[in-house]
């Protein structure tokens, strides 16, 4: 069966959400793939090492038919930013993925792991309602679909400072919760403490349903569902 390393060096909050995502594109498509992640600590540990990430990289694909390194894709300005610092991580990683021969893949989740998560909104509403059974209420479908987004890569303003997916599914958690509970509309302490933040992730991707709508909604996750298809149809 041919395996995959999934590589989310900036978050395991991310590493756990994309497992559990990816997890399902299997499901959905119906192939046989071994799924495992690279941890945070992980890939500090080998960066800080001369020649580390490479020798890290080798070690993974003799076991691993591809490693696919995901971080997040801010706007154009901040990406292009990235790219004129000689060792920020967009670069380090691309020097790996530059030296093996299509072994090594880079994605950048657009706009950051909130957008992924942003592809089902009625999913996000079965999570903090705690009620799978509203997939089929009418009332809770017309509410997600009010704030539901046709291609959440593209809520982020590409600007540095603007407004991202993450405020956006913040916003949605608490308008969620009000929804749910209207006691809670002028207990904005208590929202706070309620609403999204990125240790719910995970919860949320369980509640996600993934299938060719909901992929379609985020090129990135586009390019990592169709990457994770293919590699188990070629093994």
């Amino acid at each position: 069966m041919p395996s995959v390393l999934i590589w989310t060096p900036e978050s395991d909050y991310d590493r756990d959400a994309v497992t559990c995502i990816s997890q399902k594109i299997v499901e959905y498509y119906g192939c046989q793939l071994t799924i495992s992640s690279g941890t945070k600590q992980g890939f500090n540990d080998a960066a800080r090492k001369p020649d580390g990430l490479k020798k890290a990289v080798d070690i993974y694909l003799k076991r691993n038919d591809l490693i696919l390194f995901l971080i997040d894709g801010d706007s154009v300005k901040s990406q292009e930013q990235r790219r004129q610092e000689k060792n920020s991580l967009v670069n380090r990683i691309k020097a790996v993925v530059d030296s093996s021969a299509g072994k090594v893949l880079l994605i950048l989740i657009l706009q950051e792991i909130e957008a992924w998560l942003l592809v089902d909104c009625l999913g996000i509403c079965c999570y903090f309602t705690k009620n799978p059974g509203i997939r089929e209420n009418q009332d809770w479908i017309k509410f997600a679909n009010k704030y539901q987004k046709g291609k959440t890569h593209l809520i982020t303003e590409a600007e540095l400072g603007g407004k991202n997916a993450k405020e956006y599914l913040e916003h949605f958690s608490q308008e969620i919760l009000v929804k749910k509970n209207p006691n809670l509309k002028n207990k904005y302490k208590n929202l706070r403490e309620m609403q999204y933040s990125e240790d719910k992730s995970t919860g949320i991707a369980k509640s996600i349903e993934i299938n060719t709508e909901t992929i379609n909604r985020n090129e990135s996750l586009e390019q990592f569902a169709r990457c994770l298809h293919q590699l188990a149809k070629n093994n």
